[in-house]
Parts: C-alpha cells; structure tokens; sequence
C-alpha cells in the first residue's frame, strides 16, 4: 500500500494470480513440513466479529475521525507518536496500526542504507524499490529489531505488512518461491516471540498463511472491483476472472480460517455514491469494505462512512499572527460550533493548505477574506475548484476572493454581468435574510453577478433591466456578499448580521439534520459553572472591618452558594514571594480554607499575571516596561507562570485529596501557541477569553464567542461568559453593572441555547457592596433555572471532547455511531426532528425538550442511534441535575447511575415500574408531572434531612422493567 514516497499498495499484477497458482502444489507440501515445525496447525476457529477499518497514509492524518474505525492503518513516519491518540481515543474502540513494507524496501526510507549487504536482490520497477530476499540471512534480525522494533518502542502494538507477494519478482522457481515462503514464515514467528501481543494485517499472503494464520488479524487484498492502473494513470473496473479468482483466495481465508476479510478498492474522491455502492457491493460479500483513492490520502467510506465535523475556515490573518481577533472566527466560530462543526483557521497568503481533495476529511470551507491578486489568487482559485469539483461544499461570505473567470463561473453556474446602470430595488428575499438588519440596496454595493437555474437564490436585486443575485445556495455550497452578510454601525463599534448566519452555514454546507454534539446541556438540563479569577486576593474590601476581599469571598459567596465553583490564585499576589510578603500567611490561609471547600475545585492564574501574553513572551528589550506583576527579582518565564505556578499550589496550598488541573488565562486572554503547548505539556486543562458580551444593548450573535479556538494544533477553551470587569467599564462603574450578565444569559439560551450559565468573577468583586451584592443577585437567578451544575473542568473536557467526537454512518444499515470520551453525553437534535429509536438504539438513557432543541442524554463514550420507528412509550430519564455515568437497555430491562454535585432532582418518563434508590436508600416520586406529550414524569427529589448541608457527590441509580 502506500508509504511516505507515494506508493500504492505493494507488487501486484495481474500475472500474480497465475503466479500464485503455479505454485500451489509444492506449497502446500512444504506446508505441511512446515505446520509439523512451528506448531500452529490450524483449528476451526469462530467467526470473527466484523471490523470497521480504514486506510490513511497522507501527512497530517485526520486521527479523530479515524477513531470512527476499530483499526485505523497509518504511514508511522506521519504518526510518530501513537499513545496520546491511544490514550484519548474512545476506551478500547479504536487502534492505530503502522504500515510496514515486509517484501520491499524504498530508498525514501531512512533505513535504506542501512539495509545488510545482501539483502536486496531484485527491483520492482514500477515503484522504483528493491526487493528483499527473505533467505538472506541477515534480513531477520535487520527486520525485527530496526524496522519494527523503534515503532513498538513509539506505542504501535498494530501492524499492516505489505508486499507480502514481492518476492515472486526474485523467485522463478517452486522450490525458490519455497525457500522465500518458509523463510517468511520464520522471521514471523520470530516476530511474535519477540513482541508478545503484537497484531497483524496481512497484504495478501496467501501462500503463507496455512502456517501462520493464527498470528493473524485480519487479511487484506485489494481491487475486487474497482482498481487502478498505475501505468495508466486511471482508475478501471476488475475483469471478471481477477475477481473469481481473488474472492475465491478470500473467501478461504473468511471460511477457512475465520478471519476477517478487508477489501480495498479504488474509486475517484469525487464519485462519492459510486464510493458508496461500492462499499456495500463488498459488504454484501462477508467482507471488511475500505474504498478511497490509490494514494490513499483521502478518507474513504468503508464499513463505516465518518459525517465529516471539520471546516476549514480561509481568513486574512491579524497583523499579531493571532487569529482571535479575526472577524471570521468572532463572528462564526459560534454559529459553526453551534451546528455541531469544529474548525481550523488558516490565511492562504501565509498558510499552507490541506493538500488534494477534503472530501470525507472536512465537512466544508469557509472563505472570509479580501480580493487577493497575484500567485495567492491562482492558489486559492485553484484550491476552490479542486474542492468543489471533489464534492466539498464551500461558504462564500463578503466577496469572492478571486476573479470569476470562465472555468470558474462554469463550475459554480455563476454569471458576471454588466456594471449596475441605475437604481437597485430589492425584488425577492429569502426569510433568512434581515435577521439584526434590514437589507438596504445600495447600487453602490451591488456586486454584479447572477446565479444560474442549478441555485436558490437568497436575495435578488434589480437596476430596472437586469437582476441580481448577491446572496444564493449553490449545488456547490453558498455565497453572501456585502452589504448582505453583516454591516458596521459605525462609531458605536458594533456590528449586526444582515444574513442569519446560522441558517445559510446549514444550507451552504449541506449540514444534515442529525443530532449533533452539545457542551451547553447535561441530562436535559442548562449546565452551570462558576469560576473565579484570582486577582485581588489582597484588596481590602471597602466594608466594616476591612478584611481581604478573598475573605469576603469565602463568607459571603463560597460558603452561601455551595455549587461546583473552580477558585485560582495568583502566586504572586498570595505567596512569600510575591508583591504582598507581610500579608501572605493570612493570604495563604484564606486560599487553603477556601480549598477545603468540598465544592470547591483548584486552578492556577499564573504566577505573575501576564497582562498581554504575546508581549510577555517576546524577549523583553533593555529598559521596555514588563507586561506582567512587578515582583521583584523576576523575568518573565513560561514555565514559572504554568507548570510553576501549579507546583505551588499543590505543595502549598491544597489539602490532602486535592490537586490544581487547571491553569485560568490572565490579562488579554490571548496566549500563545507556545503558551497553549505548556498547558498541555503540564498536563493541565486550560480555559477563559472569548468575549462573549452579548446583552439588551448589543443583541447581536456576532457578541457570541465560539467554544475556543485551535492555535498551532493547540486548543484554547473559552470562559462562556465574561467576568464583572466588562460589565462594570474596566472596574470603573457602575459596580452594580455585573448584574448585566444575566442578560447574557438569557440571551444566549433563547431562541437558541447557545452557551451554559456561567457566573465568571474576580475576587475583587467581593471587595464593594455594589459589586457582591451584583454577585449574589448572579447566583440567585442561576439556582433559580432548572440548571445541573458542573465543575468549570468537567466543562472544558466537554469543549475538547467535542472537538474531538467523531460521527459516522454505518453503510450498510444508515445507523449513526457516535464516539468520543466520555465526557460529553449530550447530542441536541433541532426541534421536530425525529428522535433516535430507545428500542433499538444503543446508549441513550435519556430526551428532554429545551430552547427549541432536542436533548439526547447518553450514557457512554459510545452511541447508536437508530431511526425511530414508532417507539412504545419506554421509561428514560427527563432531566436531572447530575451527570449520567453509565447506562443500560435491554430487551426487557432499563437502568441508568445518576452522580450529582448537589442534591439530586430529577425526573423520570415511564417509570411506573422502575425502583430508585438515592445514596443507596429507597426513594419515591415527589410528585407525578402531566407532560406535553408522551407519559407523564415522576418528579424525584431527596429529603434535604438525609443530604445534609453540603452535598458533594451525591449517587441515584434508577432499574426499570421494560
């Protein structure tokens, strides 16, 4: 198959066949000496359980959409590192496994001169490598331990051995084929011997495999039906005696030996249902489908096909170098998250591109950018084109950044006319249009061109003879030019959507209605998380007495609302070493009293508070000013501010039990790649910035950030919300203006849950009367909302576990698979959807209805969802304010494990025969609750006596007869 010089698949031509069979006979004697020698007589083995595999050997592999197959082969020199994907891949369902050239060494390899003398006897012209004579003897040991050993030593416990057939290049003779076979099979088992446990796909052979087929995973060939001629440079359909005779050499090794069969072929990315019908042409046959290009860089469809999540956003990037101020990211980052997509930002003038076709890999393109000219023109039209002719729907917004020549109008069915000769008036308009502004058709602004019959157009202008189309949804995808995207007004700094962004991204992209990923819902209730930011620990709050504002904080807020609240400190504000040396062991104290809290988790603010993170880590020049805390003596260091800041918490301040995962981003919020790296290099979670600032004054969505954004391959989660010092002018007044978040709040949960509740502060809040009672008015209208509360750490794993969520099609059956980590267990699903079936899915415990959505509540890292089809009325769970940490439905039985920060309420459907238990003791419907539609709902709730004051971790477990 392919490997890192662009092969595809190992010697194979059609004289292979006669090959193989002209041999036969000697083969199979010397197999019988051979079985008698290694010990490995076959036994009627079980049939093996159908596997889902995939094939990628492009650079930059798409690894969370490979966890959609149970076997995901790579090129190892892409993948060096396979553990962390083996460690955050879903438990148990996926693996990857590394392509390893058996029969033939490449001189891209870099190992190629290292190869023994003697070893190499022949070349495969075709490929331009050389081909390994197995007998020589000092192939065996140069095989195992410096080829295959460095990448078990990386984590691969997977193997696909190609060119298992090349050596019928050297080996004219039955007893010289013989004497290769034989050979082969020892350095095999000489291989297992040496790494208990190890896994093997085979490429073909045959010949071998009565001696060794119990070693072996799976066995692949390819081109049952669809091929490609490498000589000719195009793709071709098997003759029908190539194929007899390869499904009889597979259907033995299915029959025979019991196992698994893959078959690869080949069809062109863009003929995606061919690709489709292919696959299940396989399948019909017994066997494991992967069909995609011959270079095997594109994701193909096998037994499953991936619902590709990824869009690929083109915008100009910030003169910084830092996308988060991007317009393109501020203002569509949530309305793509919201949709159920992920994204990566790029800027064509700087950036390299994805290479080849997206199709599979991206569920579209985004284009935000300025006309450009010149050599970055010619790339991106290029690009444009490859994409949408590849089948890769793109998104237009503001103008097309290249010129519309003839090919490309063609391919897009747009039409460039004349100039606009007189007044412009609007003569149709699709209700998605005017959504925060009116359109206003300004001749001034009227781009001219005129979609064809093949879109729909959005918005059609005319000058009195001609017509105009500036918005329209293509075959290909979606355009929206200015001023009928969004416009400025002015002065005031704000910016409204002409267009509904979330409504043309739908239709653009071609988004499906399934249910899609959502961090905003827990158990079919609004999440809830508090989070403070450490800054003045040491302010003296302006109230009898004069204590420390931490102080204030612990008695006044802490201590009153007990909910999962993550609490940070700044070291240099509350240690020895910092800017309050007198005061620090009454700091301390504060800080470890606080952490006792049993609702209270622990995060680092740095220990300096960079006030501007790009600054800060540029070398500082002689005399320029820091952009951080003052503390004496110290010179900005990465490693001080994360790892090092964390290191001091949990010596210093955390109790027993207890330790600080989270590192809380300081002053702009903007860190660096690097920055973002250290995080994660010190095993932390890390979140805030985003600037969501939406409220009565500004009600736009372009003042709702997105979920975080991808720096370098580094995620940097977002805080929900925005904190107290945006809502009081920079902590300037009104120090009541705090209050104003809970605008936020609603407005980001109507018409759309768009974001959980997030009460986001500083300690210095707790410092004025105004501002804690602000506070205090947050938190109670919170915990007046039917809300399930979580630790803001439990949020961000949700945020990454969304990024990294995979969804797929099964090919034969349309059955959805869902696979993630497990932290996230929500799906939303758009109302009037249909629902997935409780019968005959897998893993959802729970359906609730919110915000003009549908909840889907699982119950485990992975999910099948069926089609509904006229469920009975099953018992499931409602809502609750918990956490659902397994769940289970069978036939005749129903069961699900609650966990709860607080105490417990919840409410079941269906559950007339169903026994809860709250805490290990018996519990009872509070009271029973009509439901718009369906059965009625059994309120549960436990008695505040048996809970006590300071729930933490509360458990239910519910048992359901079906």
């Amino acid at each position: 198959m392919n490997d890192s010089s662009g092969r595809a698949y190992g010697f194979r031509r059609w004289r292979m066949s006669v090959l193989s069979r002209c041999a036969g006979a000697f083969v199979r004697l010397l197999g019988l000496m051979l079985l008698a020698q290694v010990g490995l007589v076959h036994a009627q083995a079980p049939a093996a359980a159908p596997l889902a595999v995939a094939f990628f050997y492009g650079v930059n592999p798409p690894l969370d959409e490979l966890a959609a197959f149970d076997i995901a082969v790579v090129e190892p020199d892409h993948v060096p590192d396979p553990k962390p994907w083996r460690r955050d891949a879903t438990i148990g369902a996926s693996e990857l496994f590394a392509y390893v050239s058996f029969g033939e060494v490449e001189p891209t390899r870099a190992y190629f001169k290292s190869v023994p003398s003697g070893v190499l006897k022949g070349e495969n012209q075709a490929w331009g490598s050389s081909v390994v004579d197995q007998t020589a003897p000092a192939w065996r040991a140069f095989f195992i331990e410096r080829i295959v050993a460095p990448l078990w030593e990386r984590g691969y416990r997977g193997f696909f051995l190609d060119t298992l057939d090349s050596y019928h290049l050297i080996a004219k003779t039955p007893e010289a084929r013989a004497g290769q076979e034989a050979a082969m099979v020892a350095t095999l088992t000489a291989l297992r011997e040496r790494f208990p446990g190890i896994r093997l796909i085979f490429n073909r052979g045959f010949e071998i495999l009565p001696q060794v087929s119990g070693m072996v995973t799976a066995v692949a060939a390819e081109s049952v039906y669809r091929g490609w001629d490498q000589a000719a440079k195009r793709y071709r359909e098997v003759p029908a005696q190539d194929r007899e005779w390869l499904l009889g050499q597979l259907g033995n090794v299915r029959d025979k030996y019991r196992l698994p069969v893959i078959a690869i072929d080949y069809v062109a990315p863009g003929e995606r249902e061919l690709a489709r019908s292919t696959a299940r042409q396989i399948l019909a046959l017994g066997f494991t489908p992967w069909v995609a290009n011959p270079e095997l860089d594109t994701l193909g469809v096998g037994r499953v096909e991936v619902l590709p999540r990824r869009v690929l956003i083109l915008t100009d990037k910030p003169e910084d170098g830092d996308f988060q101020d991007a317009p393109a990211q501020r203002f569509l980052g949530m309305m793509l998250n919201h949709l159920g997509y992920t994204y990566e930002l790029a800027d064509p003038r700087v950036d390299a591109l994805p290479a080849g076709p997206l199709r599979g890999r991206y569920a579209g393109v985004v284009m935000w950018l300025p006309a450009l000219r010149g050599p970055a023109e010619a790339k991106l039209a290029a690009f444009f084109r490859t994409q949408v002719e590849s089948g890769v729907r793109v998104a237009v917004f503001n103008q097309f950044p290249f010129t519309l020549d003839a090919a490309t109008a063609k391919l897009t069915d747009l039409t460039p006319t004349r100039a606009v000769a007189g007044r412009v008036r609007i003569v149709s308009r699709d209700p998605m249009v005017g959504h925060e502004r009116e359109p206003l058709a300004d001749r001034r602004d009227v781009v001219p061109i005129k979609s064809g019959a093949s879109g729909r157009s959005l918005v059609r202008l005319a000058d009195g003879t001609l017509e105009f189309d500036p918005a329209a949804i293509m075959p290909w995808g979606g355009y929206v030019l200015a001023p009928f995207s969004y416009v400025s007004l002015g002065a005031l700094e704000q910016h409204r959507w002409v267009i509904n962004p979330l409504g043309f991204l739908a239709a653009a992209l071609g988004r499906e209605a399934l249910p899609v990923p959502d961090v905003t819902t827990e158990s079919g209730r609004r999440m809830l998380l508090a989070h403070v930011d450490g800054d003045g620990w040491a302010s003296r709050a302006e109230m009898p007495g004069m204590a420390f504002a931490s102080e204030v904080m612990l008695k006044e807020v802490l201590e009153r609302f007990r909910v999962p609240t993550t609490v940070s400190v700044i070291e240099g504000e509350v240690s020895a070493g910092g800017l309050f040396a007198s005061a620090a062991k009454s700091l301390e104290d504060i800080a470890r009293r606080i952490y006792r809290l049993p609702h209270v988790e622990l995060a680092s603010h740095s220990f300096s508070h960079p006030f501007n993170w790009r600054q800060a880590v540029a070398p500082r020049k002689q005399g320029e000013a820091a952009y951080n805390l003052n503390i004496p003596g110290y010179r900005f260091e990465l490693g001080r501010e994360i790892a090092g800041s964390i290191d001091y918490i949990n010596r210093t301040l955390a109790p027993e039990g207890k330790r600080a995962s989270e590192f809380l981003w300081t002053g702009d919020c903007a860190p660096t790649p690097d920055a973002i790296a250290a995080t994660y290099g010190a095993g932390l979670l890390n979140m805030n910035g985003g600037d969501t600032l939406i409220n009565r004054s500004q009600p736009t969505w372009t003042l709702i950030a997105a979920q975080g954004i991808r720096k370098g391959g580094w995620y940097q989660v977002f805080a929900p919300m925005q904190n107290e010092n945006v809502y009081t002018n920079n902590w300037t007044g009104p120090f009541y203006g705090f209050e104003r978040v809970i605008e936020t709040f609603e407005l980001t949960e109507t018409p759309h849950r768009f974001k959980p509740i997030n009460i986001y502060y500083h300690t210095y809040a707790a410092s004025k009367p105004a501002s804690l009672n602000a506070l205090k008015k947050v938190y109670q209208y919170a915990l007046a909302q039917p809300v399930t509360p979580v630790y803001a750490s439990e949020y961000i794993r949700k945020v990454l576990d969304f990024e990294r969520m995979v969804m797929a099609r099964a090919i034969d059956s349309g059955d959805v698979i869902v696979r993630g980590d497990g932290s996230l267990r929500t799906l939303r699903a758009d109302a009037g959807a249909a629902i997935p079936s409780l019968v005959h899915s897998r893993g959802i415990a729970g359906l609730s209805e919110g915000s003009g959505a549908r909840y889907i509540t699982l119950g485990g890292a992975e999910t099948r969802l069926v089609a509904s089809s006229n469920d009975p009325a099953l018992p499931r769970l409602a809502d609750a304010n918990g956490r659902v940490t397994a769940a289970e439905r069978s036939a005749g039985s129903f069961g699900f494990t609650l966990e709860s920060h607080v105490a417990p309420v919840f409410r079941l459907a269906g559950a007339e025969r169903c026994s809860v238990t709250i805490n290990g003791k018996p519990a009872r419907a509070a009271a029973t609750v009509p439901a718009a539609s369906g059965p009625s709902l059994q309120r549960y709730e436990p008695d505040p006596a048996s809970i006590g004051r300071a729930p933490h971790q509360q458990v239910v477990r519910v048992r359901c007869v079906q």
